[in-house]
């Protein structure tokens, strides 16, 4: 007879054996990460790995420990079957889940969180999220992971135990004693020991590189532990750190001005505005800002006829939070963005909705499928005149998102002239995005695993080139402002830390013949938030700006320097003397003030305003 102790050991192992073969098969992918201390760094993971891989284990044992304990004691066959199609689904799942995360790391440069997983039950999404290349690998990895995990499955594990004839009073004992004991021994493994506080993921972080502590944190734990985070933040304020009272005065003189003016751009009271969103566009990609000067020719010499904003951090890191943040100053949220909750998003501000009040004829242009994210419902309920999207569109050449940038510009250039003037129309470029399948000879080979997106960003620029050069020509330019703004950041050959102020650094620039002359090749180069976009435009053309309150306006000298952002539960704040980023998730931060009162100042005022957030977004 073999002892149930003895198989629940069996399954233990069999359990840290999965987790080390998923984990393996995420570092061997990204091993150009883990550069240039590879070895330790690789093996440093795996090591790092096992407290996290322990405490996942124990909550995965609860389920086996029940029916092991019923099979032991009725020696019901049935549950033998229960308990292996248990482990059949939990394997498949964790595979799943785990090497999921080699496309969405590779991309995003994050874990598997809760927000971006529930978007695997839109499989339209997913499928044009990644190139056919690394689907197919991901795939590939997930059926030899799958096949080797219930093949080891059966050897490691064993047969089932099977209870002798004994008296009752015996075998109850015997599975009460089996029952207590391994209750108190998983318990203890679930929270990493007799320690007060319990285990987290910064339990397992070890090193500098990101890639490393990412792939030390157990994916089931770290999708688990983003869903009680998510539900909690969407119910309480899990961030409220000091009374609310304090936090408002805090955000009153953030948002202060000694003087409520403006520097008046425009050489028009009602310029036709066009908004062009650039898709995933880094400030890296600009000479001007600090940049590379051969990724994107064009833009950088429309930086010599243009008003830059130079230092402007994205909101959030996707897109359903940078749109939000640049049409209604609605920052990112912790778990994920405002316009993913419909009841939420009817509660929005929305600049699209200023102008039409304003008389303005209003359109909103994309050759993608708007539905990601929640983007359509949004662009549909504040009133866009004309929406176009990809089945909106004639049958052109597309790739995995939609139609490429070449041929949306000409269709939204030639849509401009049918607009009765003034109008407002929002243009949003695609070609840029995850799977970089847009049509160019691939002229850049120096970024290594970025040489996709360096190329996206080249071809994107290219198109971006001919689109002017065109509507340069035409009548409507001298009466309109083009306003070019990145949605969010995006990885780059510099490798810039997922939660740094530099990760978030995006473009801004005003151009087109209403921008007066005295602007143009200048630089504003105030530290400012892509919620200040909305703001900044709403003063420069007189229209209603007081429901706005998470922006500010950029061409008003009195205004304070300073910008917010967030990502998975963490946020930074960043003013001319510093930067305080704090990660819940790791429990670390990092703060580049000089003096230790500017550093608490830092901290307390995006903790206030992170705070404030969570409030506002609850109470719509």
């Amino acid at each position: 007879m073999r002892s149930p102790f003895v198989k629940l050991l069996r399954c233990f192992i069999y359990l840290m054996a999965l987790f080390t073969l998923c984990r393996v098969a995420f570092l061997l992918s990204l091993i150009s990460e883990l550069h240039p201390d590879t070895f330790s760094l690789f093996f440093g993971a795996l090591y790092h790995a096992l407290p996290l891989d322990i405490s996942t284990a124990s909550y995965l044992l609860f389920v086996p420990l029940l029916l092991l304990t019923s099979s032991y004691f009725t020696g019901n066959k049935l549950l033998h079957r229960v308990f292996d199609f248990y482990f059949l689904f939990v394997s498949l799942f964790y595979v799943l889940l785990s090497l999921s995360e080699i496309g969405i790391y590779q991309e995003l440069h994050v874990k598997l969180y809760y927000n971006l997983f529930s978007r695997i039950f839109h499989p339209e999404e997913v499928l044009s999220y990644v190139s056919f290349k690394l689907f197919a690998a991901v795939f590939i990895s997930i059926a030899v992971c799958g096949v080797s995990a219930l093949l080891m499955y059966r050897f490691v594990t064993g047969d089932h135990p099977v209870p002798s004839s004994q008296s009752f009073r015996v075998k109850f004992l015997k599975a009460f004693s089996f029952l207590a004991v391994s209750a108190v021994l998983l318990v203890l493994g679930c929270r990493g020991g007799w320690q007060v506080i319990p285990i987290n993921e910064g339990e397992v972080c070890f090193s500098k590189n990101a890639c490393a502590n990412d792939g030390a944190i157990n994916a089931l734990w770290n999708l688990g532990h983003s869903f009680i985070e998510s539900r909690k933040s969407q119910q309480s304020n899990i961030y409220q750190t000091m009374e609310t009272a304090d936090a408002q005065r805090i955000f009153d003189e953030l948002f202060a001005v000694e003087k409520d003016t403006t520097v008046s751009l425009f050489t028009l009271s009602k310029p036709n505005v066009c908004i062009i969103i650039l898709e995933g566009w880094h400030n890296d990609m600009l000479k001007a800002t600090g940049g590379y000067d051969s990724v994107a020719p064009f833009m950088n010499k429309l930086v010599e006829e243009s008003y830059l904003f130079s230092n402007i951090l994205s909101s959030g890191h996707i897109s359903d939070q940078g749109i939000p943040a640049i049409l209604s100053s609605f920052p990112a949220l912790t778990f994920g963005s405002v316009i993913n909750t419909a009841e939420k998003q009817t509660k929005l501000d929305c600049i699209g909705n200023e102008f039409n009040k304003a008389g303005y004829h209003t359109s909103f242009i994309y050759g993608g499928h708007l539905i990601y994210g929640g983007i359509k419902q949004y662009i549909y309920r504040h009133n866009f005149s004309v929406v176009m999207e990809r089945k909106d569109m004639p049958a052109l050449p597309s790739g995995q998102m939609g139609v490429h940038d070449s041929l949306t510009a000409l269709l939204w250039r030639d849509s401009l002239s049918n607009f009765k003037s003034p109008f407002f129309s929002c243009y949003y470029t695609l070609s840029t995005h995850s799977p970089f399948d847009a049509p160019t000879h691939f002229p850049i080979g120096w970024g290594d695993a970025e040489n996709s997106y360096l190329n996206s960003v080249a071809y994107s620029d290219r198109q971006l080139g001919n689109l002017f050069a065109e509507i340069k020509n035409h009548p409507l330019y001298d009466s309109t402002v083009f306003i070019l703004v990145s949605d969010h950041g995006h990885r780059t050959p510099r490798n810039h830390a997922y939660d740094s102020k530099e990760h978030y650094s995006i473009p801004v620039l005003l151009t087109g013949g209403a921008l007066k002359e005295e602007f143009k090749g200048k630089q504003n180069k105030r530290i400012g938030s892509q919620n200040d976009v909305a703001v900044t435009l709403l003063h420069q053309l007189n229209l209603p700006y007081k429901g706005y309150r998470w922006g500010k306006n950029l061409m008003n000298p009195y205004t304070n320097e300073f910008a917010f952002y967030t990502f998975n539960e963490g946020f930074g704040f960043c003013d001319n003397t510093g930067c305080m980023v704090w990660n819940k998730k790791y429990n670390r931060s990092t703060n580049t003030a000089a003096t230790e009162k500017e550093k608490e100042l830092l901290r307390t005022k995006g903790a206030a305003l992170l705070q404030l957030l969570m409030d506002d977004f609850l109470a719509r």
